[in-house]
């Protein structure tokens, strides 16, 4: 059975390297047309436990470079365990407070571009080379799955910043 992502409804087994680069320049798109869109109001969080869309948009631009960095080490070691990303001391630290939604909707148009070249120059056995992963539960992935999980990081937050 494939994993399933209670909320969204995503599927990382379901996804092709060649779905990536095309399905990632989508939601940058998606996001670019929310910051580039909206007003002062995107800074703000709708309610306290929810984050607001720039924050979504900052942790969906450094996933991605992170998950693209992962895939390099990836192919680079052997099963590495790679650190984690930190996304609430992200926020808690500020690192997200003056970030200016035009400037970030371009960055995140850049991370999906650079992570969808990346997966499209692997091939079928660097793909499936292993990674740790500690998310949603601690377990050795292959580079497509990392791949599909930044994938799902961009779909699954898009929603989330959506009117």
């Amino acid at each position: 059975m494939s994993e399933q992502c209670e909320v969204c409804g995503f599927e990382w087994d379901t996804i092709t390297a060649d779905q990536v680069p095309d399905r990632l320049r989508a939601a940058s798109d998606g996001f670019a047309e929310v910051l580039r869109g909206g007003g002062d109001s995107l800074s703000q969080r709708p309610q306290p436990d929810v984050w607001s869309a720039v924050e979504y948009g900052c942790h969906v631009r450094d996933a991605m470079f992170n998950l693209r960095d992962r895939i390099v080490v990836g192919l680079a070691e052997d099963n590495p365990t790679p650190k984690a990303m930190f996304t609430d001391l992200r926020i808690a630290a500020g690192l997200y407070a003056r970030e200016q939604p035009q400037q970030l909707a371009t960055e995140i148009e850049v991370a999906a571009g650079l992570l969808g070249r990346t997966v499209a120059a692997l091939d079928a056995s660097q793909l499936a080379r292993p990674i740790f992963y500690g998310w949603p539960r601690a377990t050795t992935r292959t580079l497509l799955w990392v791949a599909a999980q930044a994938l799902h990081e961009a779909e699954h937050h898009l929603a989330d910043v959506r009117p």
